[in-house]
């Protein structure tokens, strides 16, 4: 996506037309609502699961289709699919686009001997990039400093993003952005869906969690700060993380899109870079700047939730709806802020645990009943009711989320076992 015109191209940057710049960029106001989704699969090979796929058979894929609900299919860097749907007015009808688009998107698969795994990390194979561009090369350089959560990341990781408005009004935008971080950890040990990683058990509900925070901390730990009476503008607060962080990749004509260790967007703002030789900063490079900046929810104009796992078969329509109803209803908002104050700082025992620890299960309990009181309030939204209220009896009243299933059932036992089933079929019944 584009996020600067032609005009702004090539043109130095000053300090203060990049704060405005990330200001105007990052948080846009004004109706209609409407929330977007990315839903992310591990592409396997159907035949042989442990097999790398090549990427000209994702690209093939991707080129045989015309979706339906008009959504957009991408290839990440391991090959993973990413399915994007367009912008709608309410979780009902996105869920429905979604639902039409991967219908079309599954049989596709299956006819070309591919198999789409809904999971947070691939839980079979070794990290491989097959998708080699520039950019990446540049990422993936970068993350190696980190060890091998770079490469895993990049290549063995998915996810469902959900994208909200940041709200009507400018005063909206504070209580959305707050509400959003607050319900990270509770909504994290809820949907936790990928504890194995290359064929074994990694200790983590939401591997992919701790994948994460086991990067560059500068552009992928949370630049909320908001506490009690500390609270700070979402803008102030977005602004100094986008310029405090490392400068990723410097784009360019060649190649070589690297760029000199430990220099900061700011320090690039400010000058530091010319006696290496780096241009001055431009409004393109910033630009490249906020597109390698991945915090748990990312400022796009509209909110980016980036902090849960991709989920079995259409359970990703789950998080939809109950982002969607606490964010729209500020009783069910309220409810939600309530049950979530004991677990607000609690991300790596969620990510760890899922809703083994009482206080988890309890805050996902109270944000579920909330949204269900909420979603229950119009017609529209009855088939999505059914969903949560199934989702609900299945995990979050056993105390379980969906890694659990995973777990009983080991890595490879999902490709003979309908996964959303296996809680009826474990040796003692019903769990």
């Amino acid at each position: 996506m584009t996020l600067v015109s032609n005009d702004h191209r090539g043109h130095a940057l000053s300090h203060a037309a990049a704060e405005a710049f990330i200001a105007r960029t990052c948080f846009k106001t004004g109706p209609p609502r409407q929330v977007g989704l990315e839903i992310e699969h591990v592409v396997h090979d159907q035949t042989d699961p442990t097999r790398p796929v090549a990427g000209e058979r994702i690209d093939r894929l991707i080129r045989s289709l015309s979706l339906p609900a008009g959504g957009a299919l991408t290839r990440e860097p391991g090959g993973q699919l990413e399915l994007s749907t367009l912008p709608l007015r309410g979780p009902a009808a996105a869920a429905a686009a979604g639902r039409r688009d991967l219908a079309v998107l599954h049989h596709a698969a299956r006819s070309a001997d591919l198999r789409l795994v809904g999971e947070g990390t691939d839980p079979l194979r070794s990290p491989v990039r097959t998708l080699h561009h520039p950019r990446y090369d540049a990422m993936e350089s970068y993350f190696d400093a980190w060890g091998p959560a770079g490469r895993q990341m990049m290549c063995s990781t998915a996810s469902v993003q959900i994208t909200v408005e940041a709200g009507q009004r400018e005063t909206d935008i504070a209580p959305t952005w707050d509400l959003l971080h607050a319900l990270g950890p509770t909504l994290v040990a809820m949907f936790a869906h990928s504890p194995f990683v290359e064929g074994k058990a990694t200790g983590w509900k939401s591997t992919r969690q701790a994948i994460w925070w086991a990067l560059d901390p500068q552009r992928t730990s949370s630049p909320h700060r908001c506490r009690g009476n500390s609270a700070r503008n979402p803008i102030d607060e977005y602004t100094d993380f986008v310029l405090d962080a490392p400068v990723m990749l410097v784009y360019s004509g060649s190649d070589s899109w690297s760029a000199p260790s430990g220099l900061t967007f700011r320090d690039w703002l400010n000058g530091a870079a010319r006696a290496a030789g780096l241009r001055e900063p431009t409004h393109e490079d910033l630009t490249y700047h906020l597109t390698t900046l991945f915090p748990p929810v990312r400022a796009r104009g509209a909110f980016e939730v980036r902090y849960i796992d991709a989920l079995p078969g259409d359970d990703w329509a789950v998080p939809l709806a109950v982002v969607c109803a606490l964010l729209d209803d500020p009783r069910a908002a309220d409810r939600a802020r309530d049950a979530v104050a004991p677990v607000l700082d609690r991300w790596t025992d969620a990510a760890r645990c899922g809703l083994d620890q009482p206080d988890l299960a309890q805050a996902a309990a109270g944000c579920l009943s909330a949204a269900l009181d909420s979603l229950r309030g119009s017609a529209e939204n009855s088939a999505l009711v059914t969903q949560v209220e199934a989702f609900g009896e299945r995990y979050v009243e056993r105390g379980r989320c969906p890694a659990d299933d995973r777990l009983d059932i080991g890595p490879l036992a999902s490709y003979v076992v309908d996964l959303p089933h296996v809680w009826a079929l474990t040796a003692d019944g019903v769990r």
